[in-house]
């Protein structure tokens, strides 16, 4: 990293129907700290909820804030993935008085969501 540079950390938010994995980087792409629904205390079914996400998202914001205060200035990119409701949760808990201190870091919001243009050929219809 050249003198002068401010690094950019990542921050990757992988939602599935399932759970939600909340991963922070540094700028090598070598994982700091992670978060998942079931990390945060929640079993089965309750790890893809609404609140799963939203814990995984508050820890993970205590995590940056430290972060922050020890190595000085630093810049986020948020890269969401994924249609979950943590998803929805991470997006929320930005906003809200949690994420105060993180959302000024956040220079980057991309989508990294793979999209099926075209796909498999699909079965053939069935005729009775």
């Amino acid at each position: 990293m050249p003198p002068g540079r401010i690094p950019q950390y990542k921050l990757h938010c992988f939602s599935s129907r399932n759970n939600t994995i909340v991963t922070f980087t540094d700028p090598r792409g070598n994982p700091i700290a992670w978060y998942s629904g079931g990390s945060c205390g929640f079993k089965r079914g309750q790890r893809a909820s609404y609140e799963a996400g939203y814990q995984c998202a508050v820890r993970i914001f205590k995590i940056i804030e430290n972060t922050a205060a020890t190595k000085g200035m630093v810049r986020i990119a948020l890269f969401f993935n994924g249609f979950g409701q943590g998803r929805d949760a991470m997006q929320k808990a930005l906003m809200t008085s949690e994420g105060g201190n993180v959302k000024a870091l956040v220079e980057v919001v991309g989508d990294r969501t793979p999209i099926k243009i075209g796909g498999t050929r699909s079965k053939k219809m069935r005729r009775l």
